[in-house]
């Protein structure tokens, strides 16, 4: 998958200058992003994804669409890194806080998960789902991140 670099960038401008600006829309690039993310497209998701934070970086919900596709596809170390962009533009955005510490917590960082927790509950309460759904997973049991399973598995073949 492309990530933003400076090819990718200017690749990500190409895109914005080659639709009407109706279609260059955060929001309906997000959506096309979606529907090519759907089809199987991941490439051209990813790029459609990142051209919407281009297209208006002041928008989190740009940031927050973007870092769910890293994490859906197991990037977690770039979903973690808008989670964290979306974040700084809306500190009490329920889903990125959520997506955060579930994030961390599959990085192994639990002490990070349990700081979005307290969050969790600050903005939205013990009774919010995304508060029990992180409050849930951190009182399982420690597991190995996911990263680095994913890279064991491979080392293995």
């Amino acid at each position: 998958m492309h990530h933003i670099r400076l090819a990718a960038a200017a690749a990500v401008l190409a895109v914005l200058a080659s639709v009407p600006s109706q279609a260059a829309s955060p929001e309906r690039l997000d959506q096309r992003a979606h529907a090519a993310e759907l089809a199987g497209h991941m490439d051209e998701a990813s790029m459609l994804y990142q051209a919407a934070v281009v297209a208006k970086p002041s928008r989190a919900q740009s940031y927050l669409t973007l870092a769910q596709f890293y994490a859906r596809h197991g990037e977690n170390h770039f979903a973690r890194k808008y989670f964290s962009e979306a974040l700084y533009l809306n500190p009490k955005m329920v889903p990125a806080l959520a997506g955060a510490g579930k994030i961390d917590l599959a990085l192994g960082d639990r002490s990070g998960a349990e700081g979005y927790l307290t969050r969790l509950h600050t903005v939205c309460g013990a009774h919010c789902p995304q508060t029990q759904e992180l409050a849930a997973a951190l009182s399982s049991p420690p597991s190995a991140p996911k990263e680095a399973a994913n890279k064991a598995s491979l080392d293995k073949r």
